[in-house]
């Protein structure tokens, strides 16, 4: 293989690898008070889960600039995720919190009690009000920068500043992965990522496993999907061979009847989709560039359920298309369809 082909190769890997920042982002957003249930009950015992929780994420962005860790250059939100949440109580009040995820274990080169507690001031300084902040490490990093606790003492003047902290990669595997909290089963997703990483075959395993465990709980097709979506990005397998034997099994799931592999095809569709319809339409704009991709995108779901010999009903109801379009995409796809 030419040194040029390998490039491309990596490159392709490379963007085809969902950010793990949006993984963490997406997770946290969709399953909040489960993820309070789990790591922090005496908030979730607080909360109103009938009310919509709040996320400030332009205000984190502009106060994320003036919190770098020393000597560390410039911050790479890449490698952390910072979210700050109003969450409505039952008292009728709020509660704020700051959730830090550290993606990328930092080794101790950087400070990173010090960056919670200049959070924690200049929040408090920001909204004249306490709050509350956890801590999510999903890799590894020193006893002395994941023990949750800051300290600073000179010429009298002492601060300690200590908030919990959830490390990802520790806990106990079986209580987890048997779990009814769904934020437990994608923190067991996390956890076998990073024991298994280098082992695509081993990853797979437990990628299998958590499609049993999906399959026997009650939850709704929706977040069956959501977690299936962060399972398999957080795993991110590379081998060739093992990929393609997730693919066939994703694909006999969904033959067998579940609505959850065809919402996980879909949304898989829509976001090649948008890829293709931003590079597309770039000369056209961003805007129409981001319509041209969602359009690609429902397209190819409708493409390849066609190809599996899904039923017109189930695809009508899915694609929420008329029958004249969907006739006219039969029509497009009939060289391959037949």
């Amino acid at each position: 293989m030419s040194d040029e082909t390998q490039r491309e190769r990596a490159e392709h890997k490379a963007n085809d690898r969902r950010s793990d920042d949006e993984l963490w982002k997406g997770l946290l957003h969709e399953f909040f008070h489960d993820m309070l249930r789990s790591v922090l009950p005496e908030m979730a015992r607080d909360a109103d889960p009938n009310k919509k929780v709040e996320f400030r994420e332009n205000e984190i962005r502009r106060l994320g600039n003036l919190v770098k860790y020393d000597s560390d250059g410039p911050s790479d939100p890449r490698r952390f995720v910072d979210i700050l949440a109003k969450v409505p109580l039952l008292s009728g009040e709020d509660a704020w919190i700051l959730l830090h995820v550290e993606i990328q274990g930092r080794g101790g080169k950087g400070n990173f009690p010090l960056r919670m507690h200049r959070y924690r001031c200049l929040l408090e300084t920001r909204y004249s009000q306490p709050v509350a902040a956890l801590a999510i490490l999903v890799q590894p990093i020193g006893e002395e920068q994941s023990s949750g606790v800051y300290r600073w003492e000179k010429y009298g003047t002492r601060v300690i500043y200590e908030y919990p902290v959830l490390k990802v990669c520790e806990g106990d595997e079986e209580a987890l992965r048997r779990s009814d909290n769904p934020f437990d089963l994608a923190r067991y997703a996390g956890m076998m990522a990073w024991r298994r990483r280098g082992d695509d075959a081993s990853k797979l395993h437990y990628m299998k496993l958590l499609l049993r465990e999906l399959d026997r709980r009650g939850w709704s097709h929706a977040k069956k999907a959501e977690l299936l979506w962060f399972i398999e990005g957080v795993m991110f397998l590379e081998d060739e061979g093992v990929c393609r034997e997730w693919e066939e099994e994703l694909e006999k799931r969904r033959k067998e009847g579940s609505d959850m592999y065809v919402s996980l095809m879909e949304r898989k569709g829509i976001e090649k989709g948008i890829e293709k319809g931003l590079a597309q339409g770039i000369e056209k704009g961003l805007a129409q560039g981001l319509e041209q991709g969602i359009l690609l995108g429902k397209t190819e779901m409708i493409r390849e359920m066609l190809l599996s010999g899904e039923p017109e009903e189930k695809i009508l109801r899915f694609a929420k298309i008329s029958g004249e379009e969907l006739a006219a995409l039969k029509e497009r796809f009939k060289r391959e369809v037949n």
